[in-house]
């Protein structure tokens, strides 16, 4: 028989405030999308990395998206107008990759890496968007059309307004932040610009999706569920790998 030491027993009110002092910080934390999960298995827990996966679908949803645009453009005929859809699939493209890349960092290193690759995705993006703009600019000047009368055209000018003023507000916060009262206050206007990101990529794909319907796309490629589930699939990946806390602007 193994004897038992004074300090081997406790009493009960010991044992008890014990229980409680391990029940208070034994709380389930939020479970957030970058965390590994454990999945059971015939051979035991395996684990996978749920903000991955997100990746992979939106990754699919982009490349479904604005690689069928490509796609397109690539065997119709060619005329100027070709050039639009080709240059605002690829703001598309960056646009999004841009918001993923900056997701799910979390140390220091992984945000400035992140944000270097933000910068230049986004970079791009306002490129390819001014380039695409002019473009279809150019194109109904030449041919005498009108601008802005259907719905897509009324969309496509706001989007397009949104990005420049999204790029030139992000730009300022991180190269110039002594225009909004330094670094530490502009640092605290993240949570805006970030909000305000995934409302233009709402935006965006909205815009997109009735470039889609068209009638010279319909004349090209007339499969709307293609580009429905494009927009499910990228749709899905970033609202799984989105933080609700970094959300938070009120």
């Amino acid at each position: 028989m193994v004897s038992q030491s004074s300090e081997d027993v406790q009493s009960p009110l010991l044992n008890q405030s014990s229980s409680q002092y391990h029940t208070s910080h034994d709380i389930p934390r939020e479970v957030t999308p970058s965390q590994h999960c454990k999945i059971p298995t015939p051979t035991g827990p395996t684990e996978f990395n749920m903000a991955f996966v997100s990746f992979l679908l939106a990754s699919s949803g982009v490349f479904l998206f604005a690689g069928t645009v490509w796609y397109i453009t690539y065997n119709a005929p060619y005329i100027l107008f070709i050039w639009h859809p080709t240059l605002m699939a690829l703001t598309l493209f960056m646009s999004t990759f841009g918001i993923l890349v900056l997701q799910t960092t979390a140390k220091q290193g992984e945000k400035n890496v992140g944000l270097n690759w933000h910068k230049l995705f986004q970079s791009v993006a306002f490129i390819a968007v001014i380039a695409g703009f002019s473009i279809i600019i150019t194109f109904k000047n030449q041919h005498n059309k009108d601008h802005f009368t259907s719905a897509h055209g009324k969309a496509g000018v706001f989007t397009f307004s949104y990005l420049l003023i999204q790029a030139i507000f992000g730009s300022i916060l991180v190269n110039f932040p002594g225009v909004v009262g330094g670094r530490s206050k502009a640092v605290g206007m993240y949570k805006y610009h970030r909000f305000s990101g995934y409302f233009l990529l709402v935006l965006i794909y909205i815009t997109a999706l009735g470039g889609t319907q068209s009638d010279w796309t319909r004349e090209q490629f007339n499969h709307i569920w293609v580009w429905l589930l494009a927009i499910v699939l990228v749709g899905v990946g970033v609202a799984t790998r989105a933080k609700s806390s970094k959300l938070k602007i009120w």
